[in-house]
């Protein structure tokens, strides 16, 4: 027997498994190490002395903020994702047999909303009397921010800590088009909105720089505020800790109280202080107990599981998890754009909210949002989705690291709003134009002839910037646009937002001050807002299910997509793809998403004339 998962692993995009710590290897000669299933539920099934247990967490690189993307691969053979992280810690909790977890961080890339959900989980698991340990090789500051809610920091002997603070670049590309013969041609609604700067400018505009400082500085403030807090300092004295850090031994850096102690990889010493002599690592901890299992000597029933476009049947009371994961686009998501990133697209999540209106076991709805925006129109009409179903049943927003721009709009379509204190927010105004190309055209020796009919019919051209009439027409529109969006909050947020004004204009936000301003309605997580419109719907706990929509894509869907189905990104050369892996290794990590999502919508302009969409900034840790 085995799960279909294994079948076609090699089909799925794999992030890191859940797998016992590579520190824990060498403990593992020492303890009694699990192997098929946990050692205290084998000695219930005998009738032998329960054995203590130590749950074991590595997390490396990021982590999915959706459900897994193929039916056919298990929940914990796709990577982890918060939730399975979340719902691991909460099994700690609640376990008779478990003594606490030890978390390995390896190069985590997490955002600063996803830590602070993380950091509420292991909260509850310490409220429940279960120790927190925290090992890694290396700190770096959201690596630091999210072991500071354990009971213990452990850093290998000779490692590092690099608490550098928060540093921020923005990339603007005036200049360069300028020497190729680019014009950038943009019209901007609302003063601090700086979605088009990134093309018109080659440095920031005051009203920028004044907006995006105040997030910045909020942001700072909040991560600086919790790890001074965490290891019993005040501000001043974590902030010159911070500054020291680079150049602190080991030793110095137990004795400036940054970490609780320095060790080995073997770290069996720490752990038998913490939790004894003698206990299990259990790397499973309730995860992924209900994985399929096929009988491989089966071919038939192997195929007919693999094959099946079925999805499960629902059996009881049922919330559903909408996911609004990247750039707001028409038509279908899609899980990478031509430049990368995904984009969720309006027919997709329609289709989910129809069928979540239509469900009748399914009670209600908790929108995800993931995004910085797109389509003006794409926004609008998934709104009105929203409030179709929120006729008949409950539609709550939770946004996790960013719901900016259209991904706000949709946040005004909620009956509530629920934000992280690290979430940005807002966003409210749109940008419209295009790239008039005609010097790099005559640079390159390309001679394009242009033809038209009827008013305004050269208006997108490819060559020119736009003409006084054109760009008459284009403001119009925008302006439009924009007292649609300023409609849809005060619509969605009612006598909650004192002045539209205040908060409008293209003004970035925290979540912290989304609630103090009446853009949102309480701080927290995904979990939180389930539980709460768990209570609100009188569903008691454990008495319900919780889906993720839309449905993870089965393998058929999969094939169709692949051989020319609904679901295909654009075709790229293979020298076009050369090209563009070269600029991402030059970029690096850090850089590209911010790249990626400009180029994106430059992209989405060829289709879509007005944009709600944010302006990105590259974030060096």
């Amino acid at each position: 027997m085995t799960r279909i998962s294994a079948i076609l692993l090699t089909l799925a995009a794999q992030a890191c498994l859940f797998a016992l710590p590579a520190f824990a290897d060498e403990v593992a000669a020492k303890t009694k190490l699990p192997t098929d299933k946990p050692a205290a539920a084998a000695a219930e099934a005998e009738d032998e002395p329960v054995v203590p247990l130590v749950g074991a967490i590595k997390l490396m690189g990021p982590l999915r903020d959706g459900p897994a993307p193929f039916s056919w691969v298990a929940e914990g053979d796709a990577g982890p994702s918060l939730r399975s992280v979340i719902a691991q810690l909460k099994h700690v909790a609640k376990s008779e047999h478990h003594k606490g977890v030890v978390f390995y961080l390896d190069q985590l890339a997490l955002n600063y909303s996803q830590i602070n959900e993380l950091t509420a989980a292991i909260k509850e698991t310490r409220k429940a009397g279960k120790k927190v340990i925290f090992f890694a090789e290396a700190y770096d500051l959201q690596g630091y921010l999210l072991a500071s809610a354990g009971d213990q920091i452990i850093l290998q002997q000779k490692g590092f800590l690099e608490l550098t603070g928060i540093g921020v670049e923005e990339m603007y590309l005036a200049g360069l088009f300028e020497k190729i013969g680019i014009k950038a041609d943009f019209v901007q609604t609302g003063q601090f909105k700086g979605a088009d700067e990134q093309f018109t400018r080659k440095g920031p505009s005051r009203q920028w720089s004044e907006n995006f400082d105040g997030l910045l500085d909020d942001l700072y403030d909040q991560v600086l505020g919790t790890i001074a807090k965490a290891r019993k300092m005040d501000k001043a004295a974590m902030e010159k800790a911070m500054e020291a850090s680079l150049s602190m031994s080991d030793t110095e850096m137990v004795k400036a109280g940054l970490i609780d102690r320095a060790t080995s990889r073997d770290i069996l010493d720490v752990t038998k202080k913490a939790f004894g002599d003698d206990f299990d690592w259990d790397d499973s901890m309730g995860a992924d107990e209900a994985a399929p299992e096929i009988d491989m000597n089966n071919p038939f029933a192997m195929f007919k599981m693999l094959l099946s476009d079925e999805k499960p049947p629902l059996k009881r009371a049922t919330i559903a998890v909408i996911h609004i994961d990247g750039v707001i686009t028409s038509g279908e998501s899609s899980p990478a754009g031509m430049f990368g990133g995904s984009s969720a697209g309006s027919n997709t999540i329609l289709d989910a909210l129809k069928h979540a209106k239509n469900e009748p076991l399914i009670k209600g709805v908790v929108m995800r949002i993931e995004s910085p925006g797109g389509s003006a129109l794409a926004s609008e009409v998934m709104w009105q989705a929203m409030r179709e179903v929120a006729k008949e049943k409950p539609v709550w927003v939770s946004v996790g690291g960013l719901a900016a721009s259209g991904g706000y709009y949709l946040s005004c379509g909620a009956d509530k709003v629920y934000v992280s204190p690290q979430s940005i927010v807002g966003s409210i105004g749109v940008v419209s134009g295009k790239l008039a190309l005609g010097g790099l055209y005559d640079w390159a020796g390309i001679g394009v002839h242009r033809r038209s009919r009827g008013p305004l019919g050269d208006m997108f051209n490819s060559v020119e910037p736009f003409t006084p009439e054109q760009k008459k027409a284009l403001v119009q529109m925008s302006e439009r646009i924009y007292d649609q969006f300023t409609d849809r909050v005060k619509q969605g947020r009612g006598g909650k937002v004192k002045d539209i004004d205040a908060v409008a204009q293209g003004r970035l936000f925290t979540g912290q001050q989304a609630v103090k301003n009446g853009l949102a309605d309480k701080l927290g997580g995904i979990e939180i807002a389930l539980s709460d419109l768990a209570k609100e719907l009188k569903l008691a706990e454990g008495s319900y299910d919780v889906i993720s929509l839309p449905e993870p894509m089965s393998l058929p869907e999969f094939l169709s997509s692949m051989l020319g189905g609904s679901i295909k990104a654009p075709a790229m050369s293979g020298e076009q793809m050369g090209v563009l892996n070269i600029v991402k290794a030059t970029l690096g990590p850090r850089a590209w998403p911010a790249v990626q999502d400009a180029m994106n919508g430059l992209s989405l302009l060829q289709r879509e004339r007005v944009l709600t969409v944010m302006p990105r900034v590259i974030v060096i840790r």
